[in-house]
């Protein structure tokens, strides 16, 4: 997915999360990009003579350090030497929430209540079982990590499902890296399948990993889907979730 921005827009995005930027140099202008997960950004700056403000603030100020390997290094200068899967500027962060559109931690929460009829879904559920949905996203790009599942009363056949989805009007990619613009919601990643819950797990029942998950697009939302026989009127929990992101906080 490609984004055209201006050159000032470019520039503060780059310093904002700390990418890369790359450039193209043609006889009559510089095309220049920086990439984020799967999205580009890219704008051109022309060439004149005299030379206009954009190609003067970009030759004398960003050239010479673009189209180079960026060798992480802490606050004291010294190269990063890591072993674990938190990516540079992130921080490890627990929620059992989503966020809203305007702030961290005060989206939808990550829990379901069969006691109540909030969330229920008819679409795909098998015959003699009911479904609720859960629908959360969030405001930042995100890696995630683990997560622990709590439940109670949950009766024999109940399961969880969650899935990555790409909202209708974007664009995802297929198992052959070929884009596609989504006409609706599209489950694109379907990484809890089937996870058998029964009875009751008050400390939680924990799902580990030995890395995290590619980046996950802050334009994309998740699913979190439980299933359980007809019968049910009584089982509840929630879900949390260990992810990487840049921040915790709107400030």
């Amino acid at each position: 997915m490609y984004i055209q921005l201006a050159w000032a827009e470019l520039k503060n995005l780059v310093a904002s999360k700390n990418l890369l930027l790359q450039y193209v140099e043609l006889e009559t202008a510089y095309n220049v990009w920086t990439s984020e997960g799967n999205v580009i950004y890219r704008c051109r700056i022309d060439k004149d003579d005299p030379r206009n403000d954009d190609q003067i603030d970009f030759e004398d100020n960003y050239k010479d350090q673009c189209n180079k390997a960026l060798i992480p290094r802490d606050q004291d200068g010294k190269p990063y030497a890591r072993a674990e899967t938190r990516p540079i500027n992130c921080t490890t962060v627990f929620t059992g929430v989503g966020d809203s559109d305007s702030n961290i931690g005060d989206g939808k929460s990550l829990t379901w209540d069969f006691s109540n009829d909030d969330d229920l879904v008819t679409d795909g559920v098998p015959e003699g079982y009911k479904r609720k949905r859960i629908e959360f996203k969030f405001l930042d790009s995100v890696w995630i990590k683990d997560g622990t599942v709590f439940f109670f009363n949950a009766k024999k056949g109940s399961y969880a499902d969650i899935y990555i989805v790409c909202p209708a009007g974007y664009y995802y990619y297929d198992n052959n890296g070929v884009p596609h613009l989504a006409t609706e919601d599209t489950p694109i990643a379907h990484y809890v399948s089937r996870y058998p819950i029964q009875g009751d797990c008050p400390m939680g029942d924990e799902l580990n990993s030995e890395t995290c998950s590619s980046e996950i697009p802050n334009y994309y939302k998740f699913w979190l889907e439980i299933t359980v026989p007809d019968s049910d009127t009584a089982s509840n929990g929630a879900v949390v979730l260990e992810m990487y992101r840049r921040r915790t906080l709107v400030l």
